[in-house]
Formats: C-alpha cells, sequence, structure tokens
C-alpha cells in the first residue's frame, strides 16, 4: 500500500510537467488508487523525451537522485531473440519506448520531502530542455 501512495503522490507532483508520460492503470480499479491492489508498483516507471532521457539521468544521479533505465534493449533486439522471422517496422512503438523509459527511486520509506525533490530536480531539468 505505501508503493501505491507513492506513485500516487509521484502522479501528482509530476502531472503538467511538459515531456512526461505518467504510469496509466485500467479504468476498471480507478488508476493509481490506495484501495484496490490491482499493481504493486515495485518500480516506478515513467516517459520522457528520447533525446533528454539520459541527461535527466545524468542530472538526477548528479543530485543524488538514483533513477534507472532497467530494459534498455526492447526483447526482440536481444541475443536470444534475434532472429529473422521479426521484422523490425513491427516494433516502432516498442523501439520508441525503450528509448524513453526512466524508472524513478520507488520503496516503503519513500517520504513526501525525497518525492517533492525529486519531482522538483526532474521538472527543472526538463523544463529548461536539459
Amino acid at each position: 500500500q505505501k508503493r501505491r501512495l507513492a506513485a500516487q503522490r509521484y502522479n501528482t507532483l509530476l502531472s503538467g510537467v511538459p515531456g512526461v508520460v505518467l504510469p496509466k492503470m485500467s479504468s476498471g480499479c480507478g488508476a493509481i488508487c490506495a484501495q484496490c491492489d490491482c499493481h504493486v508498483f515495485h518500480q516506478y516507471t515513467l516517459l520522457v523525451p528520447a533525446d533528454l532521457r539520459d541527461g535527466l539521468v545524468a542530472h538526477l544521479q548528479s543530485l543524488g537522485v538514483p533513477s534507472g533505465v532497467y530494459y534498455p534493449i526492447p526483447l526482440h533486439r536481444q541475443k536470444a531473440y534475434l532472429s529473422d522471422r521479426y521484422n523490425e517496422a513491427d516494433f516502432e512503438v516498442t523501439n520508441r519506448i525503450s528509448e524513453q523509459v526512466i524508472s524513478l527511486p520507488m520503496h516503503t520509506e519513500l517520504d513526501e520531502e525525497q518525492q517533492t525533490y525529486i519531482a522538483q530536480s526532474l521538472a527543472k531539468f526538463l523544463c529548461t530542455d536539459g
């Protein structure tokens, strides 16, 4: 439940930041909520402009804010799955998203002050275009 509350807080803090696409849940559970158990938020992953993502990771790191790009290589491009049976053109969305994802700190002891600092640091970078 603490992670869901933290995710809800991130969504509130980051709503309206230019270029950020926040996590969305199915409408069946009323989006991110503290009352359901449909998502455990072991990660809080959002999308940012691809051309700014790596700079944002470096910026956050310089401020002591860990972030991660946990799946930088799409599955169809990984060695075990490289094959002529896949048409690269079929993975346009996958390829684009793999260049935009970034995960912010997420754990049960994350407090409001920490999240505000993280969100403000991210917003400042993106609002000044890196």
